[in-house]
């Protein structure tokens, strides 16, 4: 596994409303509903996500697992309600962000995150570089060896099986630093290696972070959990 060393990310500052990727946040949601047009997906949910918490938001198809998990994520404005996400800085002082101010500091992954076809593996991770921070002493290179795709960083994205994209997501979601790593069914596609390998890697990375995992109850998608939110 990767090694690591203290990371020297400043200290969030207390006058600004940004996340700190370094720092993990808690999640607060309160009377949260969405639709789609007439269709009403969510509604009046209550839940409290705290820092370094490993969550579990469970449910079966259509339940609105995904929807929920990409709105925590802040990929999605939810349509009534409210959600606010909070850090605790050096301190120990609480403060607020707002949705405009996370776009950058969450991960999420899911079956519908897309990645450029025509780049390669090498690429894929240095274009996501130019943009995102990883853990620090964590190189991404070293995971996309361990899950086996060592002999494919020149291969295109397109030109991979649908498992070998799906490590890829995976090692770009979990080695990026964030306040918060929201993964919608990880496990879907991954075959034994795939899976320990995937449990081996968030073992690692989850006391980093705050983690929220979507899953239709499949045990393998997410270590034990702190908090599980049932979806109907």
């Amino acid at each position: 596994m990767p090694r690591t060393k203290e990371s020297s990310a400043d200290h969030f500052e207390n006058d600004s409303m940004e996340l700190n990727p370094a720092i993990p946040c808690s999640v607060s949601l309160s009377d949260l509903g969405h639709r789609f047009g007439k269709q009403e997906v969510l509604k009046g949910l209550q839940a409290t996500v705290h820092a370094r918490e490993h969550v579990v938001i469970q449910g079966s198809n259509g339940s609105g697992k995904s929807t929920l998990g990409q709105i925590i994520a802040g990929h999605l404005t939810c349509s009534s309600g409210e959600i606010l996400w909070k850090q605790q800085d050096s301190k120990g002082e609480n403060a607020a962000s707002h949705l405009d101010d996370i776009a950058l500091q969450t991960m999420l992954m899911a079956p519908a995150s897309t990645l450029h076809p025509l780049l390669t593996i090498h690429e894929l991770i240095a274009f996501h570089g130019t943009f995102r921070s990883w853990w620090p002493g964590l190189n991404p290179h070293t995971w996309i060896e361990d899950s086996g795709l060592s002999n494919h960083l020149q291969s295109s994205y397109s030109a991979l099986s649908s498992g070998m994209q799906q490590r890829v997501k995976l090692v770009l979601a979990l080695a990026t630093q964030s306040a918060l790593l929201v993964l919608d069914e990880p496990c879907v596609n991954l075959d034994a290696s795939g899976i320990a390998w995937y449990q081996d890697c968030l073992k690692w990375m989850s006391p980093q972070c705050t983690v929220v995992v979507c899953s239709n109850n499949r045990e393998e998608d997410h270590l034990a959990a702190t908090q599980t939110i049932v979806l109907d």
